[in-house]
């Protein structure tokens, strides 16, 4: 009976440290004080906010700031370029009401256009 129990008590020993190692990582993973990252396609835009349209569907409001820093590539941009239709990936302090961006990456090769065609350029 003895050598039952203390079998029993060394089991529980060894499994306690992997189950708290196991653990860990979801208890990291939910705090705050790490980034918080949304991907879309902007459907309004204003000085103060913009609305994007996530891959699921959802219409999600972000508050821009003063210390919102706006990037095309590793360009800073200034916030009246976020245009509708703009694909973005905005980075956020924290996943909770109200949205707040840090920072708002434009998508790459989403450049402002001339509505007048190339070839009509230079030609009177």
């Amino acid at each position: 009976m003895r050598h039952r129990l203390l079998t029993l008590l060394s089991a529980v020993m060894l499994a306690t440290p992997a189950i708290v190692m196991l653990a860990a990582p979801a208890i990291v993973w939910a705090h705050e004080g790490h980034a918080h990252k949304l991907m879309g396609a902007v459907t309004m835009a204003a000085a103060d906010h913009l609305v994007i349209k996530t891959a699921d569907g959802k219409d999600e409001t972000i508050t821009l700031n003063a210390k919102t820093k706006v990037v095309r590539g590793k360009v800073a941009v200034k916030s009246v370029d976020i245009k509708p239709g703009t694909r973005v990936v905005v980075t956020m302090a924290s996943d909770k009401a109200p949205l707040v961006a840090t920072e708002v990456q434009l998508g790459a090769g989403e450049q402002a256009t001339s509505k007048e065609p190339a070839a009509a350029h230079g030609q009177h």
